[in-house]
């Protein structure tokens, strides 16, 4: 008996507007597997993902970000590719954030790869789950 295993990839590039943010968590809602053990683990990480493209990129100054899903019956690889660095730093409250990539992504996910290239940085990341078969 031969077993068929699920995969499926997607991409989809988004507005650079905080508004969005909602919008891409559903959208790779809409791609997990109906049974998918990990999905708040995977909208928390691509929400972190896309938020740092928003705020420490040309992205969340009237650009775009692109947001790639691979997903087979084990894992997801979650991708978020961003426009470049912003000419002047975004100013933030050293107290309010700045743990997402290093805490939370690096926590949840099995692996995570940060890709620097001349037009802007992308951030890789796997979770995986067991399948549930014996």
């Amino acid at each position: 008996m031969s077993t068929t295993v699920m995969a499926l990839s997607a991409q989809r590039r988004f507005p650079g507007e905080a508004e969005q943010i909602s919008q891409v968590r559903a959208w790779i809602d809409g791609l997990l597997p109906a049974d998918c053990p990990r999905r708040a683990d995977v909208a928390l990480v691509v929400s972190e993902l896309a938020t740092n493209a928003l705020l420490h990129s040309v992205s969340g100054m009237g650009g775009s970000f692109a947001v790639r899903a691979a997903i087979d019956a084990t894992s997801v690889e979650v991708s978020v590719a961003d426009q470049g660095p912003r000419p002047v730093p975004a100013r933030r409250d050293p107290e309010a954030s700045g743990w997402g990539l290093a805490c939370i992504v690096e926590d949840l996910a099995a692996e995570v790869q940060v890709s620097d290239r001349p037009a802007g940085r992308t951030v890789r990341c796997r979770l995986t789950w067991p399948t549930g078969r014996s």
